[in-house]
């Protein structure tokens, strides 16, 4: 199961940097949105203080240049990509509604839900806490540069400062609060930094219980495609490559491997013996696999290797590196292991055809290796 868990874990690796190009597209998506109300209050669609949607954009603009640089330029598998990429988002997201204010609150909300694709309760809670302080800080700037909240009641749309200016010097029968930091503190920022515990606790628990479903799935698929005694591929998943991959790649090399004599160690020195073997022989040809070469069991000793688009002579020095290997790596003093190879070049659309050249040239060097006595 160890390999099992080191191919999760680079499932999740790549699922992360997955999940970071997906942010980055969300930040465009931000200055779309920002743009797009932009530009409609501009043609005068609707009646905000231009400024204010100008800084907002600007400042959208500016904070993208970052992520979209390491998008391009950054390696995206570092771990504290995530971080920075969602701080940067709650940062736009405090900005905008620190200038917008009852217009754009929602936005709180955006943060903590592309926080979900990470699959991982501290990145969630590291957006609750970055998103409460910079929440804390829009506040406060909104009440005294932001759209004021009075717009909606007497429908207009100006900031506080504005209303402040028109009332200045007239007699005012509502008494002015003493001490607004501390009621923006009080009543609206701790309400709201409830809500988003809350969407928090639920958005944990559906990673949590994504993670448990991504894990036995996993699980599942490497114990249907894994050979276990050898922790190659089966005959399942060759059969399935066969059918579905092998016919979209261009070229590819087969390679077919049986080992000699396995009966001759079976009845002289037992099965254990002759599994050792095999074992032997899948850990030296495992050592080759990779994005463009598969190892598949597909009999008792019968291997198959098939690389994609091999370079050239790339098949023919991967064979006798393996055989170099695997006169090393004896299994016993006594038991000497080889094994017939037998190797073919095709289209990948006529892998059946490229398969049985390969393993009729792999039965005639078996042939071959029993007249020599190998």
């Amino acid at each position: 199961m160890e390999d099992f868990r080191e191919k999760y874990r680079q499932e999740l690796l790549q699922q992360e940097i997955k999940s970071n190009r997906y942010t980055v597209k969300g930040f465009f998506w931000f200055l779309a949105g920002v743009a797009f109300v932009w530009l409609l209050n501009t043609i005068g669609f609707f009646e905000v203080d231009e400024k204010l949607v100008s800084i907002a954009f600007t400042s959208t603009l500016v904070l993208y240049l970052l992520p979209l640089l390491l998008y391009y330029k950054g390696d995206l598998s570092k771990p504290w990509i995530k971080y920075l990429f969602l701080s940067l988002m709650c940062v736009i997201c405090g900005i905008i509604v620190s200038l917008l204010s009852f217009h754009a609150v929602l936005l709180y909300a955006i943060p903590l839900l592309f926080s979900i694709q990470y699959r991982r309760r501290d990145v969630i809670w590291f957006v609750y806490a970055v998103n409460t302080v910079t929440m804390l800080i829009s506040s406060l700037l909104s009440f005294y540069y932001g759209i004021c909240d009075l717009n909606i009641l007497l429908q207009s749309t100006h900031t506080r400062s504005w209303y402040l200016n028109v009332i200045s010097g007239q007699a005012l029968n509502i008494p002015f609060n003493s001490n607004p930091v501390f009621v923006i503190i009080v009543f609206e920022v701790f309400p709201r930094s409830i809500v988003l515990f809350l969407f928090a606790i639920i958005i944990q628990y559906a990673v949590i219980s994504s993670n448990e479903d991504a894990f036995k799935i996993a699980r599942l698929t490497y114990l249907k495609e894994t050979d276990l005694k050898t922790r190659v591929f089966n005959k399942n998943k060759y059969e399935e490559m066969v059918r579905q991959y092998y016919p979209r790649i261009e070229n590819i090399a087969v390679i077919f491997w049986d080992i000699n004599n396995l009966k001759a160690i079976n009845d002289k020195y037992g099965h254990a013996m002759g599994d050792k073997a095999i074992e032997t022989l899948s850990v030296v040809l495992n050592g080759y696999s990779g994005n463009r070469c598969r190892v598949y069991r597909i009999g008792g000793d019968e291997f198959v290797v098939v690389v994609d688009n091999p370079l050239e002579k790339e098949a023919e020095m991967l064979i006798k590196a393996a055989a170099d290997k695997l006169e090393k790596a004896q299994v016993d003093d006594e038991v000497k292991i080889s094994s017939a190879v037998g190797l073919a070049y095709g289209k990948g659309k006529e892998i059946l055809r490229v398969a049985r050249a390969a393993d009729v040239k792999m039965y005639e060097n078996k042939k071959l290796c029993k007249e020599n006595r190998i």
